[in-house]
This record gives structure tokens, C-alpha cells and sequence, in this order.
């Protein structure tokens, strides 16, 4: 018999300049609080909360709910929604531009990603993962195809249509 809940982790929810303000923040706290700072106490979750504060995306096949939320502490946060039934999974290829400005000029780069989603039977489009590589979505993707019993396609070669 297979499970009928399954989880997955789709992102972060804090950026990681947030992530990284998180643990400066707490390193400055644990100095505060060695030297007798006792409100510091409160600023030491910090980098707890930012680093494991996540994106989910949950399916209960046997009550046919799903629920996309964010998760922390254990406990995901989101309403439960009915689930139509699952069409398919796809992986889609995508750029992405990203602009870094540097002294007086601007440079923009193209970055290719790998964007994995779940098409639900009422044309819902959930997000599940993005990867850099190819390969590493197309495994992240079977393993769910494969619990949720679910037909994956590969549409990296397709054009996009404006």
C-alpha cells in the first residue's frame, strides 16, 4: 500500500541576504549575551527562523486535499484546498535575467533554469522546484511523479509562446 501524504519543499522563504542577516544577527547576539546582555536573548532565534522557514507544497491523495504554505516549526501554514485530481507533471526550461549594477554600468546575465510544476485536473499550476541542472529536475520530478502516481513530461524543448 502506498502513502497517500506527501510533502515537498519548494523554496525558501526568507532571501539569503535575509538568511544572512539572520546568523550575523544571532553571532552578535551570542557576543551581546556573553557580555551580560540579557535583552540579546531575544534576538538569538534569528538565524533558526530564517533558515528553516520554507515554502511547502502538501497532497493528502486519501481526503483529495491539497495545501500550498509556508512551514515552520514542523507545522505548515496554509488552507487545505480540494484537489481535482492530478493532470500531469511537467519540467519547463526558463531564463531568467538577473542585473547587477557595478560603479556607473549595468550588466544583466541570462540564467537558465529548470522549473518543475504539477498541472491539476482544474487547470491549477502549482510550482514544485527549480534546479540548475537538467538532470537534477528530472530526478526530483520522477521521485514525485512517482508518488503522487502521476504521467512527467519533459517540455524543455519547447519554444515558449508569448
Amino acid at each position: 500500500m502506498s502513502a497517500t501524504r506527501h510533502s515537498y519543499r519548494t523554496g525558501q522563504y526568507f532571501s539569503a541576504s535575509a538568511r544572512a542577516l539572520g546568523w550575523i544577527t544571532t553571532t552578535l547576539a551570542i557576543t551581546m549575551v556573553v557580555n551580560g546582555s540579557i535583552a540579546a536573548y531575544a534576538f538569538l532565534p534569528t538565524a533558526i527562523i530564517t533558515q528553516f522557514t520554507h515554502y511547502r507544497t502538501e497532497f493528502d491523495l486519501a481526503q483529495m486535499t491539497y495545501r500550498e504554505g509556508v512551514r515552520f516549526a514542523g507545522k505548515t501554514f496554509g488552507k487545505m484546498l480540494p484537489l481535482a485530481g492530478i493532470d500531469f507533471l511537467f519540467l519547463k526550461k526558463n531564463s531568467y535575467g538577473q542585473s547587477n549594477a557595478v560603479g556607473g554600468s549595468t550588466h544583466t546575465y541570462q540564467l537558465e533554469r529548470y522549473d518543475g510544476y504539477i498541472k491539476l485536473s482544474d487547470n491549477v499550476k502549482l510550482h514544485l522546484l527549480q534546479c540548475k541542472t537538467k538532470e537534477q529536475a528530472m530526478q526530483e520530478m520522477q521521485r514525485v511523479a512517482q508518488d503522487l502516481q502521476a504521467e512527467l513530461r519533459d517540455l524543455t524543448d519547447k519554444k515558449l509562446q508569448g
